[in-house]
């Protein structure tokens, strides 16, 4: 087909020009007192809306105003070519919002039936595509204004509106703050319930912030570039790709055709019907779609040396698209391995296997800014989430590719299949897919025990950051605009998501609540889907809807006290509830103090008081739901001396004890003298509680020491339980590293637990083949402890295999590096921490720009950071903010900031400097950048002093305006600042005994 032609600024010259001389022309025609008369009336027009101006209150939104054409434009009927004439507009000032434009929600009872895309992409050196989308919807309430969503679009051509096959003269305003075009009957007249058809062409940008339809430059093998053009419509992205209904409920078909050069290869969510290439441009067009919310959309053009695999050469169901380096080394073929084990397991748990289309392809994109985006059909993945190269890569992260992919598998059903009724209901389909994309990992890779690691990757930092006032809820009412509530869709939301629904599961057992999940999707299939539905089908005792709704709706969770006593030979047990705040030094005021959660309390009961002896662990199950502060139990001929509740840490709450002799003991001594007895789950709780009841100084921090030694004394192995020691002892350690009166005790206790039993640094550091999962996760993480810790032969270890390691591979060279890649980031971070050597350090800068490898990247990132040489730090600060070619790159600029402001010289030297270019850092970033208005928290993380909150109020007195998400990060700095003080001030002496006391027994 003829190559379609692209509008161009002459062309809209000569537009002009035209237009202006045929109007003159008709002048000469017109009579003299015509012309008076009109002036006369023109001036007074004039003077009206001045005086009308002057009088109408002024906001300061403003509204376009689109001319639309008194006929039909020729471009509905168009179907080879596409011809776009220039918008005439006007703006008027000040502006209002008008009726339903004031909502930020669609109020138009409608349903759209499909949207037909055409895009023109004539050749790779566009920065603009041309567009046109044809919307098919019914209207069925009779409506004043007819409203959609459109947003930052170079041109936008007048909309052409048929009623019924009739078009219909409408015109048009634009609404900025809710992203609304409002079309209106030029008659005053009411849109009539009916069939309509919506016709719009457009021009949009294409950007490099990976939102909307965007554009993306990658460096692939012998350092060739190359350019890939996506769309990444995730909420509220999709109105800038095209006019649509951009609400999740408004689900439609797509038709997507799109016209991209020769050598280039297009993708979408359907498979391909034709192709068609003439006059060097492909049309391609795809199947229809199922029924779709607009983010779901999506598509691509990649050049067509892009490398791939397939699954069944003969006939594809996964595609892993990827650029050319790792394809050809087989980096992509994990990821395709976990899809299809994801595809097979989802399809059975489910019992639904229409959630899938015909096809799935799986697109790396090298500098994705998020994780990955789960259209249907055409998954896109920053690339280092699902490249696996077990040279390089750690048994973690070889985890974290499993996961992801499995989770945006997992999207298919919920998110795509069956999706939110409103943006603040995402969180459901994210955190159900987080939770249940363990499942088809723990039956294919058993001897991963992933759904145990859900502890360790969400619950304790879940509890962690909503153990803070500033915490919000998962589910927060009386929020309408559409980016106040993506705002509180942040880590916290889906971690803490992932936390309740995991707890849901127990209570209502695995097999009701899959079979809740089936009746969920069966119902509701390729629709919007009701959750109290969901909820109330699974609980017996209690009602379901009520129960989730004291998890979702409200911030932070709670203590609960547990008091054991025996009377007479019979066992008493009290339980209340209070709200868990982490600290004292928070004002937690605003909060309601009467708040009641309903706990699913579940204890197991054990020991025999009348003799002392905790070892007699044969006792009763407590099993009800606690739905008011206080409730007792009795139980009668009964002497128990100790109680274990939240059995397998399947619970939200944080548990304390008092019992009437030995409280925290009561637990050891069960852990030493059977250490099977409590589950794996159990043991991560006893410490998760422990250490959170002791930072708040309810215990004492002895007892978490005590639980910590008793598990090295039974030979702890279990990855979770040394990840959760890890977890809580580094958020120590950013304290306790400027605190020297304590420092070395603490560092002596963490590597006393490392060595214990006769584990060696050559044991550690030795790969065995017949290594297991979990035991390659758990070396990984003693080295990191005894490295963190400062131990002196781990250091000079690190320093040691980082000199082993060949220079040509700081140069991007595929050569053996001789270093296990469990032990990679920290050869790197230590030794150029601890050695001062120049050129060392200069092969990591060299490195961290030339390699291809986004996991390298990073850890040479997090290397050169982590400096002691103040001038070297002060070079990526200074050189990245000026940018250049051989600089830090833009997206990686505050995430350095974080890693310097982990150590103490590179704390000083970003604050300083933070300070100093606050204004430069604003006007080069904007206040619109996230990671910029956002790293005041990771920066400020450690101060444990009053000079420094005094420094922060300061500046933020000087610089108000914190920009987007900038408020709540400013807020979590102060919460994190204060409370390192009121730890320094109340618990650093507490903790300092303990070493000792631990020391004497």
């Amino acid at each position: 087909m003829a190559t379609l032609p692209r509008t161009t600024d002459s062309n809209l010259n000569e537009t002009r020009s035209i237009g202006v001389i045929s109007r003159f022309a008709s002048l000469r025609t017109v009579p003299k007192s015509w012309i008076i008369i009109a002036v006369i009336f023109y001036c007074a027009s004039l003077l009206t809306v001045g005086l009308l101006a002057g009088l109408v209150p002024r906001r300061i939104q403003y509204t376009n105003v689109f001319a639309t054409p008194t006929r039909p434009p020729k471009t509905t009927e168009t179907t080879e070519t596409t011809e776009i004439t220039e918008t005439t507009s006007t703006t008027t000032k000040p502006s209002v919002c008008i009726d339903d434009e004031c909502n930020p929600r669609l109020v138009s009872d409608l349903i759209v039936h499909s949207y037909e895309l055409e895009y023109i992409y004539n050749d790779t050196t566009q920065t603009t595509v041309q567009g046109k989308v044809t919307i098919e919807f019914t209207l069925k309430q009779p409506t004043k204004q007819l409203i959609y969503h459109a947003q930052g679009f170079v041109r936008l051509e007048e909309p052409a509106l048929y009623e019924d096959g009739v078009y219909r003269l409408v015109s048009t305003r634009k609404y900025i703050p809710n992203d609304y075009l409002s079309l209106y009957r030029t008659a005053d007249d009411l849109f009539a319930p009916n069939q309509y058809r919506l016709v719009q062409q457009f021009v949009v940008q294409l950007t490099d912030t990976f939102t909307g339809f965007y554009q993306s430059t990658y460096q692939d093998k012998d350092e060739t570039m190359g350019k890939l053009l996506a769309a990444k419509l995730r909420p509220i992205n999709a109105r800038k790709a095209f006019p649509c209904f951009d609400e999740p409920q408004l689900k439609a078909q797509f038709k997507i055709r799109i016209i991209h050069p020769q050598n280039t290869i297009a993708l979408s969510n359907f498979p391909i019907i034709q192709e068609t290439n003439q006059n060097n441009v492909i049309q391609t067009i795809f199947d229809d779609t199922f029924r779709m919310s607009t983010y779901i959309a999506t598509w691509a053009i990649l050049p067509d040396t892009y490398g791939k695999i397939l699954d069944d050469p003969e006939e594809p169901q996964v595609t892993v698209w990827a650029r050319r380096e790792p394809t050809e080394k087989n980096q992509t073929a994990f990821a395709l391995e976990i899809a299809m084990n994801s595809i097979t397991f989802y399809e059975e748990y489910f019992s639904v296997s229409e959630a899938l289309p015909l096809k799935i392809d799986i697109l790396a994109i090298n500098n994705f800014a998020s994780v990955a985006m789960e259209s249907s059909g055409l998954i896109s993945f920053r690339e280092d989430r699902i490249t696996y190269n077990e040279k390089t890569m750690s048994t973690y992260q070889k985890l974290q590719v499993a996961n992801i992919v499995a989770h945006e598998i997992g999207h298919s059903w919920f998110g795509n299949y069956v999706t939110c009724k409103w943006w603040d209901d995402l969180w459901f389909s994210e955190a159900m897919v987080s939770w249940l994309c363990r499942k088809p990992l723990d039956i294919n890779y058993p001897d991963w025990n992933i759904e145990v690691q859900a502890l360790t990757d969400d619950v304790i930092l879940a509890m962690w950051e909503d153990a803070k006032p500033s915490s919000h809820a998962i589910v927060v009412k009386n929020v309408t605009g559409v980016s106040e509530i993506l705002d509180y869709l942040d880590l916290l939301t889906y971690t803490k998501g992932v936390s309740v629904l995991r707890m849901l599961e127990y209570i209502a057992t695995r097999d009701k609540f899959r079979s809740g999940l089936q009746n969920y999707l069966m119902i509701n299939a390729f629709d919007v889907g009701d959750l109290n539905m969901f909820y109330d089908q699974l609980l017996n005792n209690t009602n379901g809807t009520q129960f989730m709704k004291s998890w979702l709706e409200e911030p932070n969770y709670p203590l609960l006290h547990v008091q054991l006593n025996v009377e007479n030979g019979d066992t008493k047990l009290t339980f209340t509830q209070s709200r868990f705040i982490l600290s004292n030094a928070l004002n937690s005021s605003h909060l309601d103090k009467n708040y009641r959660w309903k706990i699913h309390i579940k204890c197991i009961l054990g020991g025999n008081s009348s003799d002392f002896d905790t070892n007699n662990r044969t006792g009763d199950i407590i099993d009800f739901i606690l739905e008011k502060e206080q409730d007792t139990e009795n139980l009668p001929g009964t002497s128990y001396s100790w109680i274990k509740c939240n059995q397998n840490f399947q619970g939200f709450h944080v548990t304390q004890y008092s019992f009437p002799t030995t409280t925290w003991q009561s637990f050891t001594s069960v852990i030493e003298t059977q250490p099977t007895f409590f589950s794996i789950e159990d043991k991560v709780n006893l410490m998760q509680d422990t250490f959170l009841l002791a930072y708040k100084g309810l215990i004492d921090y002895a007892e978490p020491l005590r639980i910590i030694r008793s598990l090295t004394k039974i030979h702890m192995t279990e990855y979770v339980h040394w990840r959760t020691f890890q977890w809580h002892w580094d958020t120590l350690a950013e304290l306790i590293d400027y605190l020297p009166d304590t420092l070395t005790k603490f560092r002596d206790f963490a590597i006393q637990q490392v060595l214990a039993n006769d584990v060696t640094l050559d044991y550690i550091l030795s790969p065995d083949v017949d290594d297991n999962h979990n035991e390659k996760l758990v070396k990984g993480i003693l080295f990191t402890l005894l490295c963190r810790m400062n131990h002196p032969d781990a250091i000079e270890r690190a320093s040691g295999l980082f000199k082993s390691i060949p220079i040509a591979h700081f140069n991007n060279s595929d050569v053996a590096i001789g270093v296990a890649a469990d032990f990679l980031s920290d050869v790197y971070k230590y030794h150029l921490q601890n050695d001062d050597n120049e050129a060392d350090w200069n092969n990591m800068y060299n490195y961290y720009q030339v390699t291809t490898s986004t996991h390298e990247k990073t850890r040479a990132l997090i290397a050169i950071s982590s400096t002691n040489n103040k001038d070297r730090l002060n070079k990526l600060l200074n050189e990245g903010l000026i940018g250049g070619p051989n600089t830090i790159k833009r997206q990686d600029y505050f995430p350095m900031m974080g890693h310097m402001s982990r150590h103490a010289t590179g704390r000083e030297a970003v604050w300083s400097f933070y300070k100093e270019n606050y204004s430069n850092l604003a006007n080069t970033f904007t206040l619109e950048n996230r990671p910029f208005t956002t790293a005041i928290a990771s920066i400020t993380r450690s101060f444990e002093k009053e000079s420094f909150l005094h420094e922060m109020l300061d500046l933020f007195l000087k610089h108000p305006n914190a920009g987007t998400g900038g408020e709540a990060a400013r807020q979590q700095a102060i919460d994190q600042v204060n409370m390192n003080i009121e730890w320094v001030k109340s618990r650093e002496s507490s903790l300092r005994d303990a070493f000792d006391t631990i020391s004497r027994h």
